[in-house]
């Protein structure tokens, strides 16, 4: 199945081509630096992973799953994982018709070398989170590695997983896509840090396919990114769900930063609530495009979208476009967008207390950002995410 499905990728990609600025996603993101990157299956057999490791990760090398990890991995008897080309139900490896007109979606399955299917078993519940180390070890200069992998829960599961991406060696093109497949009755909660040092660009696709009294908690941190494009679609499928993303962005230097959200309330009585905030220098660009789709017969939807963005210099641009589509009429939808600079009369007030100008400034930046932070789901990856925002206010 995974042939066929890599087959019809590569001729809708073929097709599609390129994006260019014409479609509204891409408007203020450009592909042209992305074309230099050619796709290349890399070796992870002299690649250590022990200083990544421990019981509770499971490291990706070049986009394929470690053995070594696995092996050392204290839940794989919970869950039942399986190679892509194993599954016999397409629908399992279907995802949206919006991610369908995405090229580079269709570049990515079709370049891909395996997958992995990871299935929860019923009613499994772990005390710590699933940790996922997405290793990219380059040798070559301009590489495009492509991963794909889909994970299944089941009823009664309650799973959170941590991702994060480790980039080693020379600069790359990351194209990562996910499949998150939630029945009724579970909770997922979904943390992915990104802080890049190799000048990488990252492309990433996640659909989250949600049941009846479903919980969804999305949290994410980018520092340090190049070229950092994320899309988040989540269908709401069923009533009594709930769907919320938090997401701060810390970007400098001509460093480009886009999050497209597409909410799809397909049922009544449920949640969802969107709130990016973005932190720029320099000459630091950001795109916000969310969007909210209320279908006919969701009726009692309950939806906000929230976003705001620092700008602390003259130079940094900031693109925002909330969107709201209602086709039904019982629904409390709201959404908002601010861009401004660091308030005056606050730095006055506070360096008339006698703090200097700059540790005033810090101050602001700071409580702007941790009001976001606050509402990340797991402690250890709000810890974490204060020190990586201290460590980039700090320069």
């Amino acid at each position: 199945m995974l042939k066929k499905i890599q087959q019809n990728s590569h001729d809708k990609f073929e097709e599609l081509g390129y994006p260019s600025k014409k479609l509204e996603n891409w408007k203020f993101s450009s592909s042209k630096h992305l074309k230099k990157y050619n796709s290349t299956n890399l070796d992870q057999n002299n690649f250590s992973i022990e200083k990544y490791s421990d019981k509770y990760t499971l490291c990706f090398i070049n986009g394929e799953l470690s053995i070594e990890s696995l092996n050392h991995f204290i839940y794989k008897d919970s869950i039942t994982i399986l190679d892509i080309g194993e599954l016999e139900d397409y629908s399992i490896c279907s995802t949206s018709s919006n991610f369908e007109k995405e090229a580079f979606f269709h570049l990515g399955l079709s370049t891909i070398k395996t997958g992995k299917y990871f299935e929860f078993n019923k009613g499994a519940k772990f005390e710590q989170p699933v940790k996922i180390i997405n290793i990219y070890n380059k040798s070559d200069k301009d590489l495009r590695i492509s991963s794909f992998n889909i994970f299944k829960l089941n009823e009664g599961n309650d799973i959170s997983i941590i991702e994060k991406d480790i980039n080693e060696g020379a600069g790359s093109f990351n194209l990562n896509l996910n499949k998150f497949i939630c029945p009724d009755n579970t909770i997922l909660n979904h943390s992915m840090l990104y802080d890049d040092k190799t000048e990488s660009n990252y492309l990433g696709y996640n659909y989250y396919d949600l049941g009846k009294s479903v919980l969804l908690n999305i949290d994410s941190m980018n520092i340090n990114s190049t070229f950092n494009k994320s899309f988040i679609e989540v269908d709401l499928n069923k009533e009594g769900s709930e769907a919320k993303i938090n997401i701060l962005n810390l970007a400098r230097g001509d460093q480009h930063l886009d999050n497209n959200i597409l909410m799809n309330h397909n049922a009544e009585h449920c949640i969802s609530f969107q709130n990016v905030r973005n932190i720029l220098d320099d000459q630091a660009t950001c795109v916000f495009n969310g969007k909210v789709i209320v279908s006919h017969g969701a009726q009692k939807t309950d939806s906000n979208q929230s976003n705001k963005n620092l700008l602390l210099s003259n130079s940094a641009t900031a693109h925002s476009n909330p969107q709201l589509e209602i086709y039904a009429d019982d629904v409390k939808c709201g959404h908002g967008s601010t861009t401004g600079a660091l308030d005056k009369e606050s730095i006055f007030y506070l360096r008339a207390r006698g703090i200097n100008e700059q540790d005033a400034n810090n101050i602001l930046i700071k409580a702007f950002a941790k009001e976001i932070l606050e509402e990340f789901f797991d402690e250890d990856i709000k810890s974490l995410s204060e020190d990586n925002l201290n460590h980039w206010i700090d320069g």
